[in-house]
């Protein structure tokens, strides 16, 4: 049992520290974030302030683990928490189906519902959102966030900061470029380039 400091108090930070509490493996969690406001973690965790103060609340805390859907926040925020000598809190879903012959970066947090198939590799700070799949021998990039529902063939590579929306598939052996932006519901059936967003069926890129 060890304590946990959770970056990001919205509800993605919110479900987050849910699974964690869950998991059973840390006995206090809290939180940082800059604007707190009236978030509802409120009613079971303590913010103790905005994230500035992650060197001063650093030493407290066992692990952290950076709950903001911004993939380039989280990956700023996610280089803060190694600098401050934080192991960085992996957290997977226990109805999540992760295969043992899969490699998870740290910092990534696998959601409820989940799938990560056989030889399949996710970078630092990853989020697997809630019900997608990641089929066999994919590759991701550091702070990809992979939306809920959202499902990807095998061999699928994804670059870093790439964010693959709400609903929208990826074709067998697909590459996707970095920073690159697929929209909810598109099917992706051929490779995308850098910094690019990409929607419809099947999906193009947007001009």
């Amino acid at each position: 049992m060890s304590r946990l400091l959770v970056l990001g108090a919205g509800g993605n930070g919110r479900v987050v520290a849910d699974i964690a509490s869950i998991i059973g493996d840390w006995h206090h969690i809290a939180f940082l974030d800059d604007h707190p406001g009236d978030s509802p973690v409120r009613d079971q965790w303590e913010v103790l302030g905005p994230c500035a103060e992650l060197p001063q609340h650093a030493p407290a805390f066992d692990a952290a683990v950076v709950a903001f859907g911004d993939n380039a926040l989280r990956e700023r925020w996610f280089d803060r928490v190694l600098e401050c000598d934080l192991e960085p809190a992996t957290i997977v879903a226990p109805t999540a189906s992760i295969s043992p012959r899969c490699l998870l970066g740290p910092g990534t947090v696998i959601m409820p519902q989940a799938v990560v198939n056989i030889g399949s590799i996710t970078g630092r700070c990853c989020l697997v959102n809630t019900a997608s799949t990641i089929d066999h021998d994919c590759c991701l990039g550091d702070a990809v966030h992979v939306s809920p529902g959202a499902n990807l063939g095998g061999g699928v590579r994804v670059g870093d900061r790439t964010w693959i929306g709400i609903g929208a598939s990826v074709n067998h052996e697909v590459t996707i470029g970095k920073d690159v932006v697929v929209g909810g519901g598109a099917a992706v059936v051929a490779d995308l380039p850098d910094a690019c967003c990409a929607v419809g069926v099947p999906a193009r890129v947007r001009t």
